[in-house]
């Protein structure tokens, strides 16, 4: 048989093979927290949609150093942060950001064009593309996630501090200024000299001087 007539055999046999081959498999994911998916593996892509906590998700793989994932999420298909994504590895629940090896996810890299052209044709940003684009090129794999903001029930953020009074008192007045010396007292009788002597200038009391006595008169001889 010669070669040309194996050729047709070839063809069909591997097609079969072909479709017998399993298809590449997603792994299942959960969301632990609200989180936005993104056209891209950063924050600054254009939001995809809003998933919130317990969303299943189809996890297609991850960059180099598990930090975003490509997912999908009913018809919508984009980016999460591998922070927000849980899986079951061997031992139980696992967060794929630091356990991505153990959960044998595959490593993939994001191709812009092929990506946003198959995925995200009539969306509203798309019109912005080479913005986004240029973007690609310069950080290709994205800026790092966000960390995830896990806040206890019930928790408010501190009170802004207040301004320094600059050494008033409570209630924003002024101190009051300290006290000065105290004059001297006048002395008795507003300042005039006492009667009945005291510097009085001599004089008897009653303020009168006193009268002369007459001269005796010669008596005749």
């Amino acid at each position: 048989m010669s070669l040309r007539s194996l050729r047709p055999v070839l063809v069909l046999g591997a097609l079969a093979l072909a479709a017998a081959a399993p298809a590449a498999q997603a792994f299942q994911a959960s969301i632990i927290s609200t989180v936005n998916m993104r056209a891209g593996p950063s924050v600054n892509y254009p939001q995809v949609a809003l998933l919130g906590p317990g969303t299943y998700v189809e996890v297609f793989g991850c960059e180099q150093g598990y930090g975003w994932c490509d997912v999908q999420a009913g018809p919508n298909r984009g980016w999460v942060a591998a922070d927000y994504l849980q899986a079951i590895g061997p031992s139980g629940p696992v967060v794929i950001a630091g356990a991505g090896a153990l959960l044998a996810l595959p490593i993939i890299t994001f191709s812009f064009g092929t990506y946003w052209d198959t995925w995200y044709r009539g969306r509203p940003w798309y019109g912005r593309r080479p913005y986004y684009y240029n973007y690609w090129n310069r950080y290709p794999h994205g800026r790092p996630p966000p960390p995830p903001m896990h806040r206890p029930p019930g928790w408010r953020p501190p009170p802004p501090p207040r301004p320094p009074s600059h050494g008033r008192p409570p209630g924003g007045k002024p101190p009051p200024p300290a006290p000065g010396p105290k004059p001297n007292p006048r002395p008795p009788g507003g300042g005039r000299p006492p009667p009945n002597g005291g510097g009085g200038g001599g004089r008897p009391p009653g303020g009168r001087p006193p009268q002369a006595q007459p001269m005796p008169q010669p008596q005749p001889r």
